[in-house]
């Protein structure tokens, strides 16, 4: 047993290593800038460790901060780093099961953000309902002290989303959004592709120019809860935030 479960781990090792290997081969462009990042329902810290992780790990962006919300809305926030190269935000709530109270709470996450850490623009990144946070946020009727830069979208669907709301959502953003196929189903297993397809169309409808990307393959790379932790899409992201190329 001992045997199998060593071999086991030095083959996942070699396994992660090998799809890692286009991260580490990246060149991307320096920005003082913030990423936000937003995990989905029922995540915690995991939905965004590995993006932090990987894309720290390869020297791509660095660890900024890492702000947790409590269930009745309280901020707090520990600095890990400057904001110099590239810097990460993870947002974590406690109350992770309720998309429409997580952004209010949002707000004033963005507001901390402006007020103690001087945040005038920040990208943003969200899987799931993640990406619904964001959005609710971005199109409510309220002051917004930061302005959004980029905006990726993983997986998410907007059931509801109507043409009077798209007129709340900044205009000057870019957004990529990011579905996943799982060979040949009707999507990544928790939401159906057309849904998340139908975002891009709404956007185009409105005016915007979306970048839409779809991952296709094994339930191991565009499963839904594995694409916040496929390279594949680590590469799209920074590609698109920073006009990456690859040596």
């Amino acid at each position: 047993m001992a045997i199998i479960s060593a071999t086991l781990i030095i083959s996942l090792g070699t396994y992660w290593q090998r799809r890692l290997t286009p991260l580490k081969k990246m060149r991307v462009n320096q920005t003082t800038v913030p990423t936000i990042f937003v995990g989905g329902d029922y995540a915690r810290a995991f939905s965004t460790n590995g993006f932090v992780h990987r894309l720290t790990t390869a020297h791509l962006m660095k660890k900024g901060l890492v702000v947790h919300v409590s269930q009745t809305g309280h901020v707090s926030v520990k600095q890990f780093a400057p904001f110099t190269t590239n810097p990460t935000i993870q947002v974590i709530f406690a109350d992770n099961h309720h998309a429409k109270r997580q952004a209010r709470q949002f707000a004033t996450v963005i507001t901390v953000l402006a007020d103690r850490y001087h945040v005038k623009r920040y990208n943003a990144v969200g899987h799931s309902s993640g990406g619904n946070i964001i959005f609710d946020y971005l199109t409510a009727d309220i002051k917004h002290p930061a302005k959004i830069n980029k905006f990726v979208t993983i997986g998410s669907t907007y059931p509801g989303l109507t043409q009077q709301v798209l007129k709340q959502l900044p205009t000057q953003i870019s957004i990529l959004n990011i579905g996943g196929k799982i060979w040949h189903t009707t999507g990544d297993g928790g939401v159906n592709l057309k849904d998340v397809l139908k975002f891009s169309r709404q956007l185009q409808i409105a005016g915007w120019q979306p970048q839409t990307r779809v991952i296709q393959g094994s339930p191991l790379t565009a499963a839904h809860s594995m694409l916040h932790i496929n390279p594949q899409v680590d590469l799209l992201i920074m590609q698109f935030l920073y006009g990456s190329t690859t040596n």
